[in-house]
C-alpha cells in the first residue's frame, strides 16, 4: 500500500472493540445489529492503536460476527455498508469497494452504502467517483457530522478547496467535539495548498490540540 493509500486509510478508518460479541448478540433486529457494530466502530480510536495487533485483532472479530449477521440479513444494505467499512479498516479497500457496491445494488438511495463506497474509492485514488458517492450520501443525510467531515476530505483531495474549507468549518462550528481535530486537519490541508499558510498552521495547532481521529463510522453523527 502507498503512503498516500496508508494516509487516507488512517483518515477514513478505525477499529473495533473485542468486546462486540455481546453487543451483537443482544441486537434484536438487524437495523440494532448494525447500531451495535458502528457504535464499537467509533469507541475503538480510543482503544488501540491503528496497526497494533489489539487493532487487527478486534478487526477480526468484528469481521466473524457480522458474516452470521449477514446470514440472517440477506440483502441488507446497511450491513453491506459495515461490513465494507470493516475491510477498509483491514487495509482491504478493493474488497471494501465490493461489498459497497453490492450494498448499493440493494438500495440505491442507502447513505451509509454511498458513504462507504466514497470512502473505499478515495483510498484507491478514485477521487472523482468518491466525491460524487460522499456528496449523495450528504445529500441524503445532511446532518450528519461524521459523514461531512468525509465530505470535507473528499472536497480536499479533488482540490476543491473552498469547497472543503466551507464543510470542515460547519464541523468545527457545530459538529460533536470529537470530529474537530479532523475537521481542522483537514482544513489546513485546504488552506495550505491555497497558499495561507497563516490559517494553516493556526488549524494545524488546533488539529494537534484536538486530536486527529479516523473515520467514526456509518451512523455517528
Amino acid at each position: 500500500m502507498s503512503s498516500t493509500q496508508h494516509l487516507a486509510v488512517m483518515l477514513f478508518c478505525s477499529a473495533l472493540l473485542l468486546s462486540l460479541q455481546p453487543a451483537l448478540s443482544r441486537a434484536e433486529t438487524c437495523a440494532q445489529t448494525v447500531q451495535a457494530i458502528d457504535n464499537q466502530h467509533r469507541k475503538a480510536l480510543d482503544n488501540y492503536p491503528a496497526g497494533s495487533e489489539d487493532y487487527l485483532q478486534a478487526l477480526y472479530v468484528i469481521e466473524n460476527s457480522i458474516f452470521p449477521a449477514l446470514k440472517r440479513c440477506p440483502n441488507n444494505a446497511q450491513m453491506m455498508a459495515a461490513m465494507s467499512e470493516v475491510q477498509l479498516s483491514l487495509g482491504q479497500p478493493p474488497l471494501a469497494l465490493l461489498y459497497a457496491q453490492k450494498a448499493l445494488e440493494f438500495d440505491a438511495d442507502s447513505w451509509q452504502a454511498h458513504n462507504a463506497a466514497g470512502n473505499a474509492l478515495n483510498v484507491v485514488e478514485k477521487y472523482p467517483e468518491g466525491l460524487q458517492h460522499l456528496q449523495r450520501a450528504n445529500q441524503l443525510q445532511p446532518d450528519n457530522y461524521a459523514l461531512l467531515v468525509n465530505l470535507c476530505s473528499s472536497y480536499e483531495r479533488n482540490r476543491q478547496y473552498a469547497r472543503a474549507i466551507e464543510s470542515c468549518s460547519r464541523v468545527i462550528d457545530k459538529g460533536p467535539y470529537y470530529l474537530r481535530g479532523t475537521a481542522y486537519y483537514v482544513r489546513a490541508r485546504a488552506y495550505q495548498a491555497r497558499g495561507e499558510h497563516e490559517h494553516a498552521a493556526n488549524d494545524d495547532k488546533h488539529a494537534n490540540e484536538f486530536g486527529v481521529r479516523g473515520q467514526t463510522g456509518i451512523q455517528g453523527k
